[in-house]
């Protein structure tokens, strides 16, 4: 193989929602178009193109044809990344390449599964050691971009800037008893994070879709039927998440229910809790839906 589209310019093709959010500003817009070769000899400088070089083998299928293109794969393009994002990026990055509509996980560009399979046959490629630490925080199924940093901030571990309340999964299915389908009008709802042995959905509300008061009568409506069915449910605004001190309010919280306490030891967490605060988007992605169908 001559030549395939890799890192960034890879990533421009793969559809993946919010991309310029996800690796800023300072990656996303660049005239450069990045292609990476095998061999040194076909290494070469041009304008408008910046041409990486790669000797070590590949595993099968981490170059594919994609609209009349050879680019790298999903699971190759992590990998790249991973020499090029910090840890937290490249999280979200995992996250956002892993995230589909809920209920419709073959909307998934990949999944972590294949993301692990991967880098499991690429020991010694650039990043991969990064790569393997950041995979471990990454989960299927997020519906929003939203919804991933709202997951980040809440379950990664403190040495990383987050509180630490892992095991929370995407946008979980739960199935409506009697009654319930008919008020509610379907059979079954997500809930964008939950906790499956407390029984807990942490829902984000942002400002465009719960501003109302006839959405926000929803919400109370659907939070009763869930408590009534043994699902409590904490509601997590834009202004909490984005408002340091209410976020930390809302950590202790939800330590409450799930029967934890928070207990900060590692020596960068405030250093690595801005660098995390620092993802979240300013503007019109601040109020994007949570996805789900609570």
């Amino acid at each position: 193989m001559k030549e395939y589209l890799s890192y960034f310019s890879a990533a421009a093709i793969w559809n993946i929602p919010y991309i310029e959010a996800v690796l800023g500003p300072e990656n996303a817009e660049t005239d450069s178009v990045d292609f990476t070769v095998s061999k040194r000899s076909a290494r070469y400088h041009r304008k408008g193109r910046t041409v990486h070089l790669c000797e070590l083998a590949l595993p099968a299928g981490a170059v594919v044809s994609r609209n009349g293109k050879m680019v790298a794969s999903p699971e190759l393009l992590f990998l790249q990344l991973a020499y090029k994002l910090n840890i937290h990026r490249l999280i979200l990055f995992g996250l956002q390449l892993c995230s589909h509509p809920p209920g419709n996980p073959s909307g998934a560009i990949t999944t972590k599964h294949n993301l692990k399979t991967f880098l499991a046959k690429t020991s010694g490629h650039r990043g991969h050691f990064k790569a393997l630490r950041a995979v471990k925080y990454i989960e299927d199924g997020s519906a929003s971009i939203m919804e991933s940093l709202t997951y980040m901030i809440l379950t990664l571990p403190h040495a990383l800037g987050g509180y630490g309340f892992d095991g929370a999964v995407f946008n979980h299915e739960i199935k409506l008893k009697g009654e319930a389908c008919k008020r509610l009008g379907q059979k079954r709802c997500f809930t964008d994070l939950y906790y499956k042995q407390a029984k807990l959905a942490v829902e984000y509300e942002s400002f465009a879709f719960h501003n109302s008061p006839w959405s926000q009568g929803k919400d109370v409506i659907r939070s009763a039927i869930l408590n009534r069915q043994g699902v409590e449910v904490m509601h997590l605004s834009t202004v909490q998440l984005y408002d340091k001190d209410a976020c930390m309010d809302f950590a202790f919280n939800l330590a409450s229910r799930l029967g934890k306490r928070i207990h900060i030891r590692a020596k960068k967490f405030d250093e690595m809790h801005a660098l995390l605060r620092g993802l979240l988007p300013a503007g019109s992605l601040a109020a994007e839906p949570d996805g789900g169908e609570l």
